[in-house]
Parts: structure tokens; C-alpha cells; sequence
């Protein structure tokens, strides 16, 4: 998995929201109910809480989603369209950490490119025939560079490749690479090494 690390980030404060006083004087000089509403409807939609616009108006939090659900969309465009009449501020913000993202390293583009030149020669070896085997010894030395030297794990490999992560630990270990995470096991036996193409 790729090393996470915390980063800062500036989210909406939603607890114990206070309108602005221009905000709340606005509001309470609105004499149209329909246009209240409206008023009321984008206040909403910017992240303002039932209870801090409630609060601004001496009403309840019922009563202000009562009167959300009966407002017009058409005249929430002419809020928006009048902030001066209509003052709407943004929430105020507050700083937290939180994980970033995962950022997971990729093949190289000639390595990646390669490997799936390979691949469907390297998966037509089977038991001790010699046909293609130099072609998956090729591959199978590619693999465990890409994932042991450029950092790329099996799970993202398999995902660019188009096959199982099993299936590639399963070549590792039959190529020499990697052993299977509980050490020896009859499924991961290794090739012999009369019928590798290369000596290791």
C-alpha cells in the first residue's frame, strides 16, 4: 500500500452557524413571503443551517423548512442575480487534517508496453516445453523489476496487465522471485533448471 500522510485542508463550519448581521438584517427586511422564501431557499442551498437562519428570524427550524419547500426556483435566480438586496455569504471555514490521497506509482511506459508484448507469449509456457520460454523469462524478469525496483505493487500491475495479483505472485515464485507469504508451498514449485532458458 502506498505511504499516507496527513494534509491540511479548509472545510465549512456547519455547528453553531451564526448568520451575518447584513444577512440577517436583509432578511428581516423582505416583506414578499414568496420572495423570503426564495431568499430563504439560497441561503439554504450555499450550506446555511435550518437553525441559523431560524435563529435570524425568531422563527423555528419547522417552520423555516416549511417555508423552504414552497420557494421558486425562478425567484431564487433573481436572489441570486441582486446580491445586493440579497446578501448571501459563504460559511466561514476551519482548518482540519485528514489523510491524503493515496498516490500509487505506475509502470514506466516502455517497461509497461513490453510486458504486454510479452504476456501472451509468456502465457502459452507450459510445463517443461521450451517454446516461448525465453520470452517468459523475459517477462517474468520484468515483472519483479517493475514491481521490486520501480516500487509498483502486484495488486497495480495485475489491474495494467489485465490479470489476477495471484497470478503474478505464482510467477514470481515459480521464476525464483518471491516465495508465496507462508514459505514453501507445492503450488508455487519453482521451474527446474534444465528447462529455464536462462541459468540464475
Amino acid at each position: 500500500m502506498p505511504k499516507r500522510i496527513m494534509i491540511k485542508k479548509q472545510v465549512p463550519v456547519t455547528q453553531h452557524q451564526t448568520l451575518p448581521f447584513v444577512t440577517t438584517t436583509a432578511l428581516n427586511l423582505v416583506e414578499d413571503k414568496d420572495m423570503r422564501a426564495a431568499y430563504i431557499y439560497v441561503l439554504r442551498m450555499k450550506g446555511w443551517k435550518l437553525q441559523a437562519i431560524a435563529d435570524a428570524l425568531g422563527l423555528t427550524r419547522e417552520r423555516i423548512r416549511q417555508i423552504e419547500t414552497k420557494a421558486s426556483p425562478a425567484l431564487a435566480l433573481h436572489v441570486l442575480a441582486d446580491p445586493g438586496s440579497f446578501p448571501v455569504p459563504e460559511l466561514d471555514t476551519m482548518e482540519i487534517e485528514v489523510l491524503a490521497p493515496p498516490v500509487y506509482i505506475e509502470p514506466s511506459p516502455e517497461n509497461l508496453a513490453r510486458l504486454i508484448e510479452l504476456k501472451p507469449l509468456a502465457q502459452k509456457v507450459r510445463y517443461d516445453h521450451t517454446q516461448y520460454r525465453k520470452e517468459a523469462e523475459e517477462y517474468s524478469a520484468l515483472v519483479w523489476h517493475v514491481h521490486s525496483v520501480e516500487g509498483v505493487t502486484l495488486y497495480r500491475l495485475a489491474k495494467r496487465l489485465g490479470v489476477t495479483h495471484g497470478a503474478l505472485r505464482f510467477r514470481l515464485a515459480r521464476y525464483g522471485y518471491k516465495l508465496p507469504k507462508t514459505g514453501k508451498s507445492p503450488c508455487y514449485t519453482p521451474i527446474k533448471q534444465n528447462n529455464r532458458a536462462v541459468t540464475q
